[in-house]
């Protein structure tokens, strides 16, 4: 008797005839033959002996409709490889998000996740608990999300980017999922570049059903629970189902694993020119009681020496010495914690005897939430904005904050005749104000539903309609007033022996003076003023935040069945429909950030929509019994970037009963650009060093840029005052990059190519290869900063323009680069190519398969015709595998397994700086595994484990994700965890 909870227990996979439709067991084992996807439990039939199937016993063959097509047909077999995803696997490992399980495919790789979007204040926080994942590693933007074939509204913040959030569509609502890569357009429309993932839930459940499960770490944190109940009946014309639950990821902070507990640099300890040691980042110097910068002399505000000193780690990451810089990590997040709960539901009701009408309604809220170390201030920077071309007012030479200090008399003797505070380095850790903190509270909405009506046995009509939205609320704490604080620092004599706020209207208001210096020993301090105070934390603290809305609305309407001719003995399959679609949404943030008002990064509100209407056809052609040819066709008119057609070509042919070909060929698919590609006004991020082109510029430098930089007067100043134009580490690493959207963008489009091959040598064991080819044409991107500045700075003089249209703003007294402004172009090309193969068996009680991806080739061409190859970096191994086995051991006892391998890759394909040891990053097989004991007919307890072995992840040196040090894309960062389960079925 072959594992039943591994299989469908419908009659689907006899009438699908897809080759990867028996096999629930794994995203890997899917892919069995027409044998093997036709075996329920311990029967098998062959192609040929489902057609015989097909004419003795038609109820059972009902037409269907598969992922990849819109076509209706009893024995529609894809022409595209679709891997298949069952119940099984979700259980199999303990996941509570559909994201976790699916990035276990070697075709898919995570996108947001609890820790890759773990450490965010500014605009992009408000992505904090969505999860999305990418095809073929071309982004979620370019992943059509499905449910049931109908579309999901995106779940991502509009101003920060696109895709479906897969927390919001609960596990328990799974049936199965099919993932189906290649260029999809002309069946689905945009977005389908990379392929699709098609969720399909439950519609026909009858009585209840309970599951819990619960999960913690051996090492501690990033604990996991969850509970559902679904009940469901059927009734004389159909079935209804009603579903709740709720789930819980548990935080982990960064300090509880030794790899991530400390902020990192690498350094040449043997001064052979390689970066080899692993040491503490000399971080910034915010430090709690305050910390003074100028020239070489680095004090707290007690006067006491700043240790500016570099600790190295050792193997285990323990600190070989002490610093004064600040560790950000010590209280980051390696997991962000989130919690959805929902309620769904579906009513299935026969209207006629040829009528049928289907409901589906789905509401999750999902809270999350996430902390970052208190706020970093400069009271020269951030407060009086210096560097804008303000100034302090500050003189350290009369100044009560620094009048009779041990701080004020070092800065003196250093500082010359110039005392002004405006030339300082002040820096500061909130910690009055508590940590920066950000809570989220999502709600997702969606109802579908459809009307089926059947002329004829050959001939049906389908309508639908989808509506969905995302809202969202976002609550900010950690932030201050940057008027309030400058207020608080410009402060008088109160006549009384004391100091009090200079501003009569900001006392009424409750201003009360501060002094983030830590001059303790000031004529301020002495008198009082000290650090910030409570009375002056009412004053000072904002409450900050966003609110968000994302609407999507789709109607369509298809007509498929068979034409009444035929060129074989197999008649001609089609399907034509038409479909209108339309997106909006908009994102407004609080006051003071969109003033820049606030400490934490300004963000612009978005609005923007737009529609699209569409017409779209297929046809299925049985040439001969060993040939089948298709070709679609889909023609949109969008609001946006005007008209659009593509078209799909695919080869099915069963060669023989052991051997089938099969292949599908895009010449044209098309992305059109969404909401956040065209109306988002920005994300601020941090430029790289490398952004200022001015950076070294002499009075001797020649050509344009040189002459261009010299016309700025700040930067002639400097060299004038210098000798050259040298930014200070300070300067270039603090260029603070917009990330913004551009209504100019036009669509992107793909050809797409697969071929391959199905082998059946015996019943219940198959073997299939094929080959994949994506070359994406026009695609959206964005130049890097230091191109964007170099080819605005690269004009000739006369041409020149300072502010580059409006994008770039310098700092009008020293001259660094400020703010950068990025938007959106089209002109990516990028190119991927790759090989899947797929070996699976069904017999003797055992069910398993092995799914492997070698990736042969990932290359993107920027504006600039630059070629960057990714395959072999973290994201993008040469080989991944992944081997699912399920086992009977008795009648009451399964055993469950997976193993997954990545290959070892490269934080640099190119010759760097790093060491062999620090670039090189390890191969790694993580194994999991699952004990099933079926106590009862109804009740069933389970007991596993994840990460068997503990692996840990290794160092990424080059883009690790913020608070991991790795790349948790590619890494397990939480090690071993185990988990316990049960399943009620009544």
């Amino acid at each position: 008797m072959l594992p039943v909870q591994y299989l469908h227990k419908s009659s689907r996979s006899r009438r699908r005839g897809s080759s990867f439709a028996a096999l629930t067991l794994s995203a890997l084992a899917a892919a069995l033959s027409a044998a093997a996807h036709a075996q329920q439990v311990g029967e098998a039939k062959t192609d040929t002996e489902q057609a015989k199937a097909k004419q003795a016993d038609a109820k059972v063959l009902e037409a269907v409709v598969i992922t990849g097509t819109n076509i209706r047909s009893a024995n529609l077999v894809s022409s595209a490889p679709i891997t298949e995803v069952g119940k099984a696997i979700f259980e199999g490992t303990g996941s509570i998000s559909i994201e976790d399980t699916l990035s276990r495919i070697p075709s898919i790789t995570a996108g947001l996740s609890a820790s890759s979007n773990n450490t965010s204040t500014g605009g992009d926080a408000a992505n904090v608990g969505v999860a999305t994942v990418s095809l073929r590693n071309l982004g979620s933007a370019r992943t059509l999300v499905l449910v049931n074939g109908r579309r999901w509204v995106s779940g991502v913040s509009a101003n920060t980017g696109y895709g479906v959030d897969l927390n919001s569509i609960p596990v328990a609502m799974i049936k199965r999922v099919d993932v189906l890569t290649g260029g999809q357009s002309a069946i689905y429309g945009s977005d389908a570049i990379a392929g699709v993932i098609n969720i399909i839930t439950k519609k026909d459940f009858n009585g209840l059903e309970l599951n819990a499960l619960a999960s913690d770490s051996a090492d501690g944190g990033a604990g996991r629970k969850s509970f559902d109940l679904t009940y469901g009946r059927n009734f004389d014309t159909g079935n209804a189902w009603v579903s709740i639950g709720q789930s819980k990821q548990e935080p982990l902070r960064s300090a509880d694993r030794p790899f991530s507990a400390n902020e990192l640099r690498f350094l040449d300890t043997n001064k052979d020119g390689i970066l080899e040691s692993i040491a503490v980042r000399n971080g910034p110097a915010h430090v709690p009681g305050g910390a003074l910068f100028f020239g070489n002399l680095a004090m707290f505000g007690n006067g006491n020496p700043f240790n500016t000193n570099q600790p190295l780690l050792d193997s285990k990451f323990n600190r070989l010495g002490t610093t004064d810089w600040d560790n950000q990590f010590a209280r980051r997040y390696l997991v962000a914690p989130y919690k959805p709960s929902y309620i769904a539901s579906g009513l299935t009701v026969d209207v006629d005897e040829k009528s049928k009408a289907e409901f589906e309604m789905n509401y999750t809220k999902t809270t999350s939430f996430v902390a970052l170390e208190p706020a970093p201030v400069s009271a020269v920077a951030d407060v009086f904005r210096v560097p804008q071309g303000a100034t302090t007012g500050i003189d350290v030479a009369t100044s009560p904050y620094f009048v009779g200090s041990r701080a004020g008399a070092q800065l003196l003797a250093a500082m010359g005749p110039n005392t002004s505070l405006d030339r300082v380095q002040t820096f500061r850790r909130l910690v009055e104000l508590g940590d920066r903190t950000v809570s989220n509270k999502r709600e997702t909405f969606r109802a579908a539903a459809s009307f089926t009506h059947d002329f004829s046995d050959s001939l049906s009509w389908k309508s639908s309609a989808v509506y969905g939205t995302t809202s969202e609320l976002q609550t900010n704490t950690g932030d201050f007033s940057i008027p309030n604080f400058r207020n608080a620092l410009t402060i008088e004599a109160d006549g009384k022996g004391g100091y009090r706020c200079a501003s009569a209207q900001a006392r009424i208001e409750g201003c009360v003076p501060i002094n983030p210096f830590g001059t303790v020993d000031s004529l301020a301090g002495k008198a009082g003023v000290t650090g910030i105070s409570p009375e002056a934390v009412k004053y000072l603290a904002i409450s900050t935040g966003q609110t968000g809305v994302i609407k999507q609305g789709v109607v369509n309407s298809v007509l498929s069945g068979e034409l009444p001719y035929a060129i074989s003995a197999n008649p001609i399959n089609f399907a034509a429909g038409v479909e209108f679609r339309r997106e909006q949404a908009e994102e407004i943030p609080d006051a003071y950030r969109q003033q820049g008002l606030s400490r934490d990064l300004q963000v612009s509100a978005i609005s923007g929509a737009f529609s699209v209407k569409e017409a779209f056809g297929e046809i299925e052609v049985p040439v001969a019994r060993w040939l089948n040819l298709s070709a679609a066709g889909r023609y949109g008119d969008y609001s946006t970037v005007g008209k659009n057609f593509t078209h799909r070509y695919g080869l099915n042919a069963p060669v023989s009963e052991k051997l089938r070909l099969r292949g599908s060929w895009s010449p044209r698919s098309v992305r059109a650009p969404n909401i956040n590609d065209l109306f988002s006004n920005g994300v601020t991020n941090t430029a790289p060093a490398n952004t200022d082109v001015c950076n070294g510029v002499t009075a001797a430098s020649t050509g344009n840029i040189a002459d261009n930089c010299r016309s700025i007067p700040a930067i002639a100043n400097r060299i004038a005052n210098t000798g050259s134009f040298a930014l200070v580490s300070s300067e270039a690493n603090n260029t603070r990059l917009l990330l913004a959207g551009s209504p100019a963008l036009s669509a992107e489009t793909a050809k797409t190519t697969t071929l391959g091959a199905v082998f059946t040598p015996m019943q219940g064991l198959s073997l299939s290869v094929d080959y994949y080819s994506i070359d994406i044409k026009n695609g959206i991107t964005r130049l890097s900063s230091d191109v964007q500045v170099k080819n605005c700075f690269g004009v000739a003089p006369g041409s020149f323009d300072p502010t580059c249209g409006g994008t770039l703003f310098r700092d009008v007294k020293d001259g660094p680069i400020l703010n950068l402004r990025s938007p959106l172009i089209n002109a990516a090309n990028i190119t991927t190519r790759g090989v899947d193969f797929e070996l699976g068996y069904v017999g003797h009680g055992f069910i398993g398969g092995v799914f492997m991806n070698y990736l042969d080739r990932y290359d993107v061409v920027d504006a600039t015709g630059t070629n960057a190859v990714f395959a072999g970096r973290p994201l993008y191994p040469k080989w991944r595998i992944t081997t699912n086995a399920g086992y009977n051991i008795t009648d009451q006892i399964n055993l469950f397994g997976q193993a997954r391998y990545r290959s070892k890759t490269k934080s640099f394909l190119t010759p760097n700086a790093y060491s062999d040891d620090l670039n090189d990053m390890k191969a790694v097989t993580y194994v999991d595994l699952r004990l099933n004991y079926k106590a009862t007919s109804q009740l069933s307890v389970y007991v596993g484990a994840n990460n068997v072995f503990n692996v840990q992840p290794d160092i990424n040196v080059r883009d690790p994700a913020v608070g991991t040090n790795t790349e948790p894309g590619a890494y397990d960062v939480i090690g071993r965890q185990y988990f316990v389960g049960m399943k009620l079925k009544m």
